[in-house]
Parts: C-alpha cells; sequence; structure tokens
C-alpha cells in the first residue's frame, strides 16, 4: 500500500513538473515577444523621444523577469536532478548491503570433470611417491609379492 501511495505521489509530482514546465515555456515565449516589441519601439524613429525612454526600461525590465524565469526553472531542474541522484544514491547503498551480507557465506564452487580427474591423478601420484620413501610399505609390498 506504501508502494502505491509514493508511486502516485511520483507521479502527481511528475505532472505538476511537467505543467510548470510548460507554462514556463509559454511565459518566457511571451516575455520574449514583449521584449523584441519594446526594442523595436525603442529604436523607431516614429517613437517620441519622451516615450522612447519608457520603452527602454520596459525592455530592461523584461530581461530581468526573463532572467528570473529562467533561474527558477534551472532551480527547479537542478532540484529534479538532485532528486535522482538521492533516488540512485539510496539503490545504490542497497546494493552494497546486499553484497555485504551475501559475502558473508561461503559460496559453492562446482569443479569441472576435468579438474576432478587431473586432481586424483595427482593424488594417486603422491600417494604413490609417499609409498616409496617409506621403508615398511616397501617391506611390507616385498613380503606380500614373495
Amino acid at each position: 500500500m506504501d508502494e502505491d501511495e509514493g508511486r502516485e505521489e511520483s507521479e502527481v509530482k511528475n505532472s505538476i513538473n511537467a505543467w510548470r514546465q510548460s507554462e514556463r515555456k509559454i511565459m518566457i515565449e511571451t516575455v520574449q515577444d514583449l521584449i523584441q516589441t519594446s526594442h523595436k519601439y525603442a529604436k523607431s524613429q516614429y517613437t517620441p523621444n519622451a516615450q522612447r525612454v519608457r520603452w527602454t526600461k520596459l525592455a530592461g525590465q523584461l530581461i530581468w523577469y526573463k532572467d528570473q524565469i529562467l533561474k527558477n526553472f534551472s532551480l527547479e531542474a537542478m532540484t529534479v536532478q538532485l532528486e535522482a541522484l538521492q533516488k540512485r544514491m539510496e539503490e545504490s547503498e542497497e546494493g552494497r548491503q546486499r553484497q555485504s551480507v551475501s559475502r558473508n557465506y561461503p559460496t559453492i564452487v562446482f569443479r569441472k570433470p576435468e579438474e576432478k580427474k587431473a586432481e586424483e591423478e595427482q593424488n594417486a601420484e603422491t600417494s604413490e611417491a609417499s609409498d616409496a620413501d617409506d621403508p615398511e610399505g616397501a617391506t611390507a609390498k616385498l613380503s606380500d609379492s614373495t
């Protein structure tokens, strides 16, 4: 039940972020149009000198406003990236904990048949060599053979 609530919450959060981004895009486009219009009137030869100052001031204010919108967008984008990074860190921490738990148990290794045969042959050779080094074993073999 908690997972469903978390999923619904993240879906709502994502939809709100998507709506904010679309609205912000519309606002930026509108402000950009207003900036272009104010620049056009400020540079026009038909605009009276008294109004030219007002249009120039308006253009500056609109540029500042657009800059603030872009800053807020970058802060929100950074917040989204930070949340994603925190989620990845939590997942990696859980993975490390799983690995540390699994390291405490010995691993079972199944040897290949070729390795088993090679080990048996090596054991047989070492047992023959140890029998040859043992003088009692050698006299027992001699007495058995006679």
